[in-house]
């Protein structure tokens, strides 16, 4: 039961560090809807109740969410440690990499010199949306993501930023809205409201297909590019605590 609650576990121990649901949201990476969801997962896998949801203002953390929350991090430290001792001075030849679509291109790139100059066997890259990439990483199932937003607040042993990316406004027809599952969760409801007709899709390049033939309001996102612009989006590579400090630093050293 709880290793299927890994990723969930982990969310909720950052959670509790923040008064309510709503302040905890704003730190964790997730809308305050998806949070509640997940708590209420655990609450159901459990049996128990880790929010107080008869609180007048805001939902507050129970005694034994934060009683959860420190078992979690404290099995969690023991379990990093054994796994830097293990991994230390271990090299992967294989990668698991996600990737948002619109940083593919400089993901493609990256594998590209993982083969040539680090000798990779084999790399497996994945396009993944934000509700997909963040807790596909968190989970342990990738190795690496390239990503314009950390999957949480936490610091990360292996994070670099390695380029940069401009959002660009298409507005050809306000009677439609062309958006992302992730853009239909964080846009202001009332702009949403104001067309007749909402595109949804995971595919950026079905979005553009869509805007390029017939129409609509929507933001695409430019290939991403290294180096650093003023004003655009940070492209950020982040890795797992199980890739070496020796093998990052070649990581870092073929992106840079």
């Amino acid at each position: 039961m709880l290793q299927n609650l890994t990723y969930e576990l982990s969310v909720l121990s950052k959670s509790v560090q923040h008064k309510n649901l709503s302040a905890a949201a704003a730190h964790v990476g997730l809308s305050q809807p998806q949070l509640s969801r997940l708590v209420a997962k655990i609450e159901g896998e459990l049996g128990v109740v880790l929010l107080d949801r008869s609180a007048r203002r805001k939902s507050g953390w129970t005694p034994l969410a934060l009683d959860l929350a420190t078992v979690f991090t404290r099995g969690l430290g023991r379990l990093h440690s054994e796994i830097v001792s293990l991994t230390e001075q271990r090299e992967l030849t294989e990668l698991r990499i996600g990737t948002l679509e619109g940083l593919s291109q400089i993901a493609m790139s990256f594998v590209d010199q993982c083969f040539s100059k680090l000798g990779m066997k084999q790399i497996q890259l994945d396009i993944l949306d934000f509700k997909d990439l963040d807790p596909q990483f968190m989970s342990g199932n990738l190795d690496l993501v390239f990503t314009v937003r950390p999957p949480s607040k936490q610091k990360y042993n292996h994070l670099i930023e390695v380029g940069y990316q401009q959002m660009e406004k298409i507005e050809t027809n306000k009677s439609i809205h062309v958006v992302s599952p992730f853009e239909l969760t964080s846009l202001d409801r009332k702009e949403l409201g104001d067309s007749d007709h909402i595109f949804v899709s995971n595919s950026l390049s079905l979005r553009s297909q869509w805007l390029k033939e017939h129409g609509g309001t929507g933001i695409l996102p430019t290939d991403a590019r290294k180096g650093r612009g003023k004003g655009h989006y940070s492209v950020y590579l982040i890795g797992s605590d199980l890739i070496s400090p020796k093998q990052w630093a070649s990581i870092t050293d073929v992106i840079l």
